[in-house]
Parts: C-alpha cells; structure tokens; sequence
C-alpha cells in the first residue's frame, strides 16, 4: 500500500484526484483510506479538535461497499470511496446533531438532501466538524466546545463558522469538507486556515435537512486542498455537470470598495498577486462598489432579522444555553422590523443588477477575502473583528453570486487569501478562472 501522509512529499496523495487514482490503481483500498484517516483523526483529538462525533464504524462499512463495488466494475461515481467530513449542521440520518450549540440536540431522521447525493454518488462521511455556534459568527471559537483549533497558523482563530471544517481539511484528516456559508462561513475559515473554500451559487447545492441559519442567505459549500478537487465534487453533487459557458478571456477586476479600509500588508500581497498574474498574461483593471449600498447595514438587516425568527423559541425559552455573542446577535434581530427587512430585500435587488453589469466583462472579480491580518484567539471575540472578518464576504451572499477562496502566498502576511467571485451562474467559469490562477501563480 502506499504510504499515506501529511508529509510536504509530493508524491503523498492527499487530494481528492490522487487518491482517486490510488483508490482506481489499486495501491490501497477504501477500507485502508478511511483507516487511515481515522488514525489522523485519533492523533489531532486534543490539538486540532475539529470533529464532534467521528462514525467509525459507519465509515468502515461504506469503505467496504465501496470496495466491493470496485471489485464488481459498478463504482457509483468518480468520487466513490473518497472520505467527507461534514459540518455539524448537516442532518445524517440516525445522527445526533448540535450545530455547535448546547440549545440544540436533534437526532435526524432522514439525511439532508446533500448527505443522500453524496451516498448515491459513493461518498464516505467520516464524522461531523467543529463550528461556530448555530453558524452565526465568523471566528469559529466556542466556548462550550472548545472549538476547532487552527493547525496551520496556532495562536490565529481558525475563522467560522465551518471552523472544524477547515482545520480538518488543512490538517490532512479529510481530503474534502462540507460547510455551510452564510455571510462568508467558508470562506473565512479557508483563508485563516489556508486551503481552499468555495460557495456555489444560491441554491446550486440543496439545504433541505440542513439547519438553519438565515435561509434568504444560507449556502452550502466545500473546503478542500485544491480547486481541482471543487470541481471534480461539484460535478458529481450537484445533480448534473457545471456547464462551462467558454469564457476564458483571462479578464479580471480588482473589486474595490471605498467605505473599507485593507490593512496595507495584505494590500501589498494582492497587489503582488495581481502584478503577477498581469505579468503571465492577465488583464487586470479596477472596478467600484454600488454607490449607496452598505453591504454591512443591508446583510446584517436580512441575517439577524431571519436568524431570530429560526432561532425564536431557543431565545426565549432557554437564553441561557446560548453563548452571549449568539444571544447577543438574536436579541438585535428581535428588534428588526418587517418594514426594514423588506426594504433590505429590495435594496438588494437593486445591488443584484448592478453587480450583475459590472462584473458581465471578467471572468471574476477580484478581493482579499479578509481585510485584516489574521486575529489572535483572543481579539477573534471582538466586535470589531468579527465585522471586518465579513466585510468583504457577506455581498456574494447577498446576491447569490459564486465566490472562492484561494491561500495566498505564505510570507508576510499569513495567513490570508484571495477571493474571487463573479455573476450568480456562473460557476464553472469561476472554478476554470480560479484553476487558471492558481497554476499561473505556481509557475
């Protein structure tokens, strides 16, 4: 068998792709993949924590299916036998779920939609991930569990709320992670943890069984090592093959918003970025927000308003199992009126045509996905900090817009990321654009 590591060797398959072609040339097998994985999962218990409940036994089982299939020439899918990690916010039949909170503990029925895609296709859940509670906070801490930890970068907040998510991916314990997004919750982990995140266009992937957050907003999405491996999931999950629409101009837009401030490292690292990528060939130009759209005022309107209302009966019947930051959050959706949450939709409306126009020439446009340097645990609980985690998220989900999150260079600053984003539907042009990039910036 060949040996499976977190090692730097290249040749140690880690990706969805190279496991794939182990799994196909039979250099180990399901089985001893998802037992791999599991001794992985074992030793990061105490440091990296980013599993809830790890299905060991389940997992086995499917492995062995899998491998059966395999033997018999009826494999489902080509992601048939690759191991998942799948937010704690996701039903999984006979499973308990807590989506990060103490108020909540629903043992689910039936699988999510995504969960019995992700079955038929041959997919295999290790267990479920560590998140922000009830997915409404974007650092990821938790003080009823302790939270996920960052393993890349320790001491830096492993972003939220798909957390456990992302750290499970950047420490080589799933090849692939389910998370939800709903102001930027995978996005945000992805760039502190330094892998990749990506939120498909609005309702591309099924929420049905998944709980939720704030439904106008809410998306599922994947954390992973490499675009590639996006594409090969997506193609397979989301219920029929990403039609790519030819654009491949190697046009893109430096988004840029002036209400916000960067901080002037990772500034400087994008301008280096998009320096680079003009040097191989790449247009690059400046675009400008909507004027008179505050993406903050408008996405916290729409998120809190419908938050308390998903949350409602938690609130007022037992407050005191939620965490103070969540209570906090809800108690301002409370005061949210139906006239300010209409008048946000509309707004939004707007916004949608507008962004819609300006970004028809590119192939994506173009931002840090983070404005500040990465938090330490103990600023990621501030006010402050959480706003500017979302800052340059929340408008994709706003406007239902496809949007990837890429590492960028390590160096000064670290950990941060480049996010790309483009016009709702147009999700295999994004993921082709950002493989693009991505190999543009390795040459």
């Amino acid at each position: 068998m060949k040996t499976l590591s977190n090692s730097p060797d290249p040749s140690a398959p880690h990706t969805v792709r190279e496991l794939r072609d182990g799994l196909a040339g039979r250099q180990y097998s399901a089985v001893e993949l998802v037992e791999h994985y599991l001794r992985e999962i074992d030793a990061t218990t105490d440091t990296v924590r980013a599993f809830v409940e790890v299905f060991r036994s389940d997992a086995l089982r499917q492995a062995a299916a899998s491998d059966e299939r395999r033997r018999a020439g009826r494999l489902l899918s080509p992601i048939d036998g690759i191991p998942f990690a799948v937010k704690d916010i996701i039903g999984i039949r006979g499973q308990r779920m807590s989506a990060g909170s103490r108020a909540v503990d629903i043992v689910s029925a039936s699988d999510a939609q995504i969960i019995s895609q992700l079955r038929a296709a041959g997919g295999i859940i290790l267990g479920t991930t560590r998140m922000h509670e009830l997915a409404f906070g974007a650092s990821g801490l938790n003080d009823f569990d302790g939270g996920a930890r960052n393993p890349h970068f320790p001491g830096i907040i492993p972003g939220g709320s798909s957390s456990g998510s992302a750290a499970a991916v950047a420490a080589g314990l799933s090849p692939i992670a389910f998370g939800s997004d709903t102001g930027g919750s995978v996005r945000t982990p992805a760039s502190l943890c330094g892998v990749v995140g990506f939120k498909p266009s609005y309702g591309l992937l099924p929420t049905g069984g998944v709980h939720p957050t704030a439904p106008t907003l809410d998306h599922l999405g994947f954390l992973a090592t490499s675009v590639e491996d996006l594409r090969i999931v997506m193609n397979v999950v989301a219920g029929t093959p990403l039609e790519q629409d030819g654009r491949a101009g190697r046009r893109l837009a430096l988004f840029y918003d002036p209400d916000l401030t960067v901080d002037p490292a990772i500034a400087t690292a994008l301008g280096v970025t998009l320096d680079a990528l003009s040097d191989r060939g790449w247009h690059v130009e400046s675009v400008t927000a909507p004027i008179g759209f505050d993406v903050m005022d408008v996405s916290t309107t729409i998120l809190f308003y419908e938050a308390y209302r998903v949350n409602r009966e938690r609130l007022e019947t037992a407050p005191e199992l939620l965490g103070t930051d969540v209570r906090e959050r809800l108690e301002r959706g409370a005061h949210i009126t139906r006239e300010r949450y209409e008048q946000a939709l509309g707004e939004v409306e707007r916004a949608s045509k507008e962004m819609s126009a300006l970004a028809e020439p590119f192939d994506a446009l173009v931002n840090a996905t983070i404005p500040i340097l990465g938090p330490t645990v103990e600023d990621g609980a501030r006010p402050e900090v959480t706003s500017m985690l979302m800052r340059n998220t929340r408008l994709q989900n706003l406007i239902g817009a496809p949007a990837i999150s890429l590492p960028g260079a390590q160096g000064d600053p670290t950990p941060w990321g480049i996010q790309l984003f483009s016009i709702r539907g147009r999700d295999a042009a994004l993921l082709a654009c950002a493989a693009t990039v991505t190999a543009d910036l390795a040459a």
